[in-house]
């Protein structure tokens, strides 16, 4: 009996990470989440073998090569070839740029581009030689309209949505479809409700409704493929 296919999403939070596991989950996959620190997958990987659903949850540093190397690696080897790859972690810093610092650029560098680039090129391998595979960069309204104290984390989602551009020149070729999905809006999770007083969920993208596109970009046929997506609430100027 062939296994379902494996979903791997790098950067699990409560807010998208989850809501894209336990999407994924639904729909039949095996789910492989990365995360720092592993106490929320953890948690919903328990929810969700509850209900009778696969996945595990394995801590990784996204912005070391080594790791990321070797986890990718112990994924194909206790769980086969990752079908999806969603990378979706990231460093937010939003500083007046005189005020940057040097290390908190490149930590906000590495942790929203330089994963994407490391998570991708140890995912994309075995995906070339089946000829087939989906992987999902999570940008952001940054990526293309960087705003005025975004000097660090626009240059990163910018740096990550080429990255994405690349690659789908590159490997669509080989069957590989990769697309860059611009988060044009502030997501309704319990971080951006404490960062944002006042917030009204009408204004807000819902987790479990992104989630729902980033799956119909798997679905995609290879005659028609979107490599990328602006998604906003309808109350989001653009």
């Amino acid at each position: 009996m062939t296994d379902p296919s494996l979903a791997v999403v790098a950067g699990l939070g409560p807010g998208l990470g989850a809501a894209l596991c336990r999407r994924f989950a639904r729909e039949g996959y095996r789910v492989v989440g990365l995360a720092r620190h592993t106490e929320v997958g953890a948690g919903l990987a328990e929810a969700l073998a509850g209900d009778g659903a696969r996945m595990a949850a394995l801590a990784c540093d996204v912005t070391d090569p080594d790791q990321v190397r070797d986890t990718f690696a112990r994924i194909e080897d206790e769980h086969g070839r990752p079908d999806v790859l969603v990378y979706n972690a990231s460093a937010f810093l939003m500083k007046p740029f005189i005020e940057t610092g040097a290390e908190e650029f490149l930590a906000t560098w590495a942790a929203t581009c330089f994963g994407g680039f490391l998570c991708a090129r140890d995912a994309a391998p075995a995906m070339v030689r089946a000829g087939r595979g989906t992987i999902i960069f999570t940008g952001a309204t940054a990526s293309v309209r960087p705003a005025a104290r975004f000097a660090a984390f626009g240059s990163a989602k910018s740096g990550l949505r080429g990255l994405a551009q690349a690659l789908a020149r590159e490997l669509g070729p080989w069957g590989v479809h990769v697309a860059h999905v611009v988060i044009d809006g502030v997501i309704w999770t319990p971080r951006t409700r404490e960062l944002i007083p006042g917030l009204e969920e009408r204004a807000c993208l819902q987790p479990e409704a992104v989630a729902e596109a980033y799956l119909q970009l798997i679905r995609q046929d290879r005659s028609a493929w979107t490599h990328e997506l602006d998604l906003r609430p309808d109350r989001e100027p653009f």
